[in-house]
């Protein structure tokens, strides 16, 4: 049985879709943009912790003043402000992606802010010698091959379909729209990495063992450049390790939190 409901909020006048479920510690997480809805490892997750699951700005449901976002730190203040409509002090903060580069912007600015840190295959880092993919330049075909370790999978072709379904057209070209809003051609902040030192919460990252978007050397430039953090390499996943592999990551995630 499903342990969510949906609601909209009010973030500044600004109406954001919200997924919430579970007891316990608060746990924000910051989806990607590929499939922004309640998934199995949030469902999980919600076994232990209270995750609270945004939309983000410009994706379906949270269209409202899209227009006032021009940079990453824009999103940064947004979360900070649903933190306060939502009371959250504190929370353990996820991201995912294109959430993780929302998370790791965070997390350079306001650590204090938060309970402890994970990143999942995020974008953000320039590393010249592992280019992430042009995702938003490349066929449907190309982009489930960059995402997924199994491009032919049911679940790769259900995430990325060859023609979305009607009712998800108009979702998908919102999600499209927000990342290339800040991720075209250049998904990265080049000065990110100087500052990855000033984060001080406790700090996960995890990446997949075939992302060919976001290739495994940037998760080890976040190992690098974020003191006494674990890097965890999930085997046989893409881009997405939460999606493809809920189970290992759940409990990658829980072992992590336990211990610190």
């Amino acid at each position: 049985m499903s342990n969510y409901k949906q609601d909209t909020i009010s973030v500044r006048g600004r109406n954001t879709r919200l997924f919430r479920g579970g007891k316990g510690a608060p746990l924000l997480f910051l989806q990607d943009t590929f499939c922004p809805s309640w998934l199995p490892v949030h469902e999980q997750l919600s076994a232990n912790y209270e995750v609270f699951l945004p939309v983000h700005p410009g994706c379906a449901g949270s269209e409202d003043g899209f227009d006032q976002f021009d940079e990453i730190e824009d999103l940064v203040f947004h979360y900070l402000d649903l933190c306060a409509v939502l009371h959250l002090d504190r929370p353990i903060l996820v991201g995912a992606s294109f959430g993780g580069w929302i998370a790791a912007e965070w997390a350079i600015r306001y650590s204090g802010a938060l309970s402890k840190l994970v990143l999942i295959g995020a974008l953000g880092l320039r590393v010249p010698d592992a280019p992430t993919a042009d995702i938003l330049g490349i066929d449907v075909a190309a982009a489930r091959q960059a995402i997924f370790a199994d491009p032919k999978a049911s679940l790769a072709l259900e995430i990325i379909p060859e023609t979305p379904k009607q009712e998800e057209i108009v979702s998908s070209l919102l999600a499209r729209q927000t990342l290339a809003r800040f991720a075209w051609q250049f998904p990265d902040n080049p000065r990110l990495s100087r500052y990855l030192y000033r984060v001080t919460a406790p700090t996960l990252i995890i990446w997949g063992e075939r992302d060919g978007f976001v290739p495994l050397a940037h998760g080890k430039a976040f190992q690098e450049g974020v003191a006494n953090s674990e890097l965890v390499v999930v085997p046989n996943t893409g881009h997405l390790p939460h999606v493809e592999a809920p189970d290992g990551c759940v409990e990658i995630i829980s072992n992590f939190l336990r211990r610190k």
